[in-house]
């Protein structure tokens, strides 16, 4: 599936959706501390935000940036930048076949303490949720593609559904400040102030990475990863710093319409999931 990006909306106090019947979208971690980062899932490298007043058991998190507590191993989303076809920015190893040996899973690792395979929700108007990921720049970096990394169980995946025009995409980046010992997103959004596809000119393109996640012990499936990537029409480049990374997905258009365009059915996968929230 390859689409143009396109401008969606930010909060509106309310929840959009919630349904699970085009699939859930799941992020993926990284496991890999690139260019010296200290940070890890202890120490604030995952954040979420809301846009549901509704939310009882995480009343901190709507409209206002919440930090969720990982595995120290969980760096941050996964994430991947290029330049020229040059990978210049990797903190999970997905792309180059070199993501920490058990990270997302092996036979004799068990499932419930394997850092890689537990992942986050990101929908921003589907529940209305969306998780970011720390990740720190050491030089000036110039990046012209950008890939984030989805689950294929979730209760069920988006990607049956990628080319009926059901789901389209967003990413952002965001600038920090200091929070207590933490950083945090700077901007209380969906919509990240250092980039956003809402407005860059590219094109978002899905794709079997060809890395499974492994669960063991009760069930002994392996998960597809995707790839999301973003290509730019123009270049970017981030100064030395400490940034956090979104990607999710958005239902379009309203369900009602939605159901006129899903084609063939689904039986929901039976495999393990996990999720953070």
């Amino acid at each position: 599936m390859i689409a143009m990006a396109q401008t969606h909306p930010d909060f509106n106090g309310h929840v959009e959706n919630s349904t699970t019947d085009y699939g859930w979208y799941a992020v993926i971690t990284g496991g890999i501390a690139e260019n010296g980062q200290t940070r890890n899932g202890t120490q604030g490298t995952m954040w979420y935000i809301n846009d549901d007043p509704n939310y009882t058991h995480y009343p901190n998190g709507y409209q206002q940036w919440k930090r969720d507590g990982w595995f120290e191993e969980n760096k941050g989303l996964a994430l991947t930048m290029r330049y020229q076809n040059s990978i210049v920015f990797d903190n999970n190893g997905i792309d180059t076949n070199s993501a920490p040996a058990d990270f997302y899973g092996i036979e004799s690792s068990p499932s419930t303490i394997t850092p890689g395979l537990y992942c986050g929700e990101s929908m921003s108007n589907n529940n209305d949720w969306i998780y970011a990921g720390y990740f720190l720049i050491d030089e000036t970096t110039t990046v012209d593609q950008i890939s984030g990394y989805f689950a294929e169980t979730y209760y069920h995946t988006i990607a049956p559904y990628l080319d009926s025009g059901v789901w389209d995409f967003r990413m952002n980046i965001f600038s920090t400040e200091v929070n207590g010992e933490y950083v945090e997103p700077v901007v209380d959004s969906f919509v990240g102030d250092v980039f956003t596809t809402d407005s860059a000119s590219g094109t978002f393109a899905v794709e079997d990475s060809g890395v499974v996640r492994h669960y063991s012990g009760f069930s002994n499936n392996d998960d597809i990863i995707y790839r999301l990537t973003f290509t730019l029409d123009s270049p970017i480049t981030l100064e030395p710093g400490e940034y956090f990374f979104s990607h999710d997905a958005l239902l379009v258009p309203e369900p009602g319409t939605i159901a006129l365009l899903i084609f063939g059915g689904l039986t929901a996968l039976a495999a393990a999931w996990f999720r953070r929230k």
